[in-house]
């Protein structure tokens, strides 16, 4: 207590442990004067200018997943990514939406707002009416309380939660979660309304039955036909296109995403789709900066409680990426830092009506791939997206909702291509394609929360099982015995005087009982093998 009591006050003991405490906490303050613009801003404009453009699809189209109107996908893109500008120490990552984050924000603003619904609905018995709650401030809340769970986990200093989630956990994690978030968009694809809700385990199945239905009964023709041309176009340009485009030594890469919005929204203007074909549109889009609005505290503990899994996906994601990244370009991050910028960007940002938002994969990548050298990119950045919600966000109103959906699910083949990660797991450790197995199987068939906390689990047990039946061998003399890995390497083999026995783990309370069978079971064998050239060798453990 005194350490950490100590800890608190001594950066407040001078001036200048009080300047270098503001400075390692704003890390703007310091690179920012350092910043070079001959070498640097040429890099970052370009690099600035190509996620942002990145980020008004994704924005838009992510807004679905989290139960909220596309033009808060917007907020969500440009708000919090100012404030991690001042925050962050990782010079590439961009903030925006991500589809797992997004559906497990969708699927717990559903939560929260049928929660409400039945308090209000005893409440309204008693002769009262509560203030009506929009998904946008169930949404903004969750943002704000993921943004305080991020920041208390760096004030307690729990960065090395990260390395619990390995990459197979993760991996199936991820692509389980892609399924979740291909269902619910189909409905989308097919231009289907009133489509009845489901939730809870199997709930994957009970959907997938519900859109066959509607699918078969009324498919809208024309968003059917927009969604196969627009998913045909990103499918091909991103798998064909870019890689001829690369070869080229084309630094900057297509924005595919950003031609399909272009070209549908013309065509709906002019065909009326809305009206003509009944096509669900993006519709009314307004102009100017949102209003900064307080979280409601009413639903608060629910949102922290809703936010769990949320936290645990970002903080592992965002750590992960920035650090790969770092070590790749030479520089370092503050993974503590990287918690506070996190969870102050969340909560700052969360109070201009926004959803829950991640590192993004693909801008980040984009990022590295152009060159930018520093969080400057992001001002760039944000500023696009800025002039977009101030003066150009209707044009986007007649913009088809099937498209943004396409542009969602040909987003994640990248996750589902990480079924082929199968085969090397295969190869290396049954073990973590047993944990991938599990990962994808109970977020899939149960949900997505529950999913993720089974995965954890079963990842963690995996840990105990390796440390309690450890993989061991033994190696006698020139000659191997029935082993529980043999050695092919003849040269690696000791002469035949020495017995050699190894034990893969630390030795604990747990396998100590395995390591001296085990240890005995070798000397025995060296004993009968070599009883007639053999000095006494004891095994004790204590």
């Amino acid at each position: 207590v005194r350490r950490a009591v100590r800890g608190c006050v001594q950066p407040c003991s001078s001036p200048s442990r009080l300047l270098s405490s503001l400075f390692s906490f704003v890390p703007i303050i310091e690179w920012l004067p350092k910043y070079n613009f001959r070498e640097c801003l040429v890099n970052d404009l370009i690099g600035g200018i190509t996620t942002g453009i990145m980020h008004v699809p994704t924005g838009l189209a992510y807004a679905s997943l989290s139960r909220v109107d596309p033009v808060y996908g917007l907020y969500a893109s440009c708000f919090p990514a100012i404030f991690y500008v001042l925050f962050g120490t990782s010079r590439h990552t961009s903030l925006g939406g991500m589809a797992v984050v997004n559906l497990m924000s969708g699927i717990a603003n559903d939560n929260i707002m049928h929660m409400k619904a039945t308090a209000d609905t005893i409440v309204s018995t008693n002769g009262t009416h509560p203030a009506d709650l929009t998904p946008i401030q169930v949404a903004s809340t969750l943002t704000v309380a993921i943004g305080i769970m991020q920041f208390a986990a760096g004030l307690l200093r729990l960065e090395f939660l990260a390395s619990y989630f390995s990459d197979p956990l993760v991996s199936g994690f991820t692509t389980g979660a892609a399924v979740h978030v291909v269902l619910a968009q189909v409905d989308d694809l097919f231009g289907i309304t009133s489509l009845p809700k489901a939730s809870g385990p199997g709930y994957v199945f009970r959907r997938s039955w519900d859109i066959i239905l509607a699918a078969v009964d009324r498919p809208n023709h024309v968003a059917v036909l927009c969604s196969i041309v627009a998913m045909t176009f990103l499918f091909c340009g991103k798998e064909f296109l870019s890689p001829f485009l690369k070869r080229k030594r084309l630094a900057v890469p297509v924005p595919y995403e950003l031609i399909v919005i272009i070209v549908s929204t013309a065509a709906s203007v002019i065909f009326d789709f809305q009206h003509n074909c009944n096509a669900p549109v993006v519709g009314f889009i307004p102009t100017g900066p949102p209003t900064p609005a307080l979280p409601v505290v009413e639903i608060l503990p629910d949102c922290i409680v809703q936010s769990l899994g949320m936290v645990v996906v970002t903080i592992a994601v965002h750590i992960s990426l920035a650090k790969m990244y770092a070590k790749k370009l030479n520089y370092s991050v503050d993974a503590r830092q990287e918690l506070y910028a996190l969870g102050a960007s969340s909560m700052l940002g969360g109070l201009f009506s926004v959803y829950p938002v991640a590192t993004t994969l693909g801008q980040t990548a984009v990022n590295v791939s152009i060159g930018t050298k520093s969080q400057m990119s992001t001002v760039f950045s944000c500023a696009l997206l800025l002039v977009i919600i101030l003066w150009l966000g209707p044009l986007l109103e007649a913009l088809p909702m099937c498209i943004l959906a396409s542009v969602i699910i040909v987003a994640l083949q990248g996750m589902f291509r990480r079924c082929d990660e199968l085969k090397s797991y295969w190869r290396i450790s049954r073990t973590d394609l047993l944990v991938w197995i599990v990962s994808f199987s109970a977020t899939v068939v149960i949900d997505v929360m529950e999913g993720l906390a089974i995965s954890i689990l079963f990842a963690l047990l995996t840990v105990v099982f390796r440390s309690q039946w450890p993989k061991w061998e033994r190696v006698l003399g020139s000659t191997n015995s029935e082993n529980n890995q043999q050695i092919q390497e003849d040269a690696s083999l000791p002469c035949s005087t020495v017995c050699v026995f190894r034990f893969d783990a630390p030795l604990i309370f747990t396998n100590v009982e395995r390591f001296t069978s085990k240890g005995k079971k070798t000397v025995d064998e060296r004993d009968e093998q070599y009883s007639g050239n053999y000095r006494e060798i004891k095994v004790e453990v204590r």
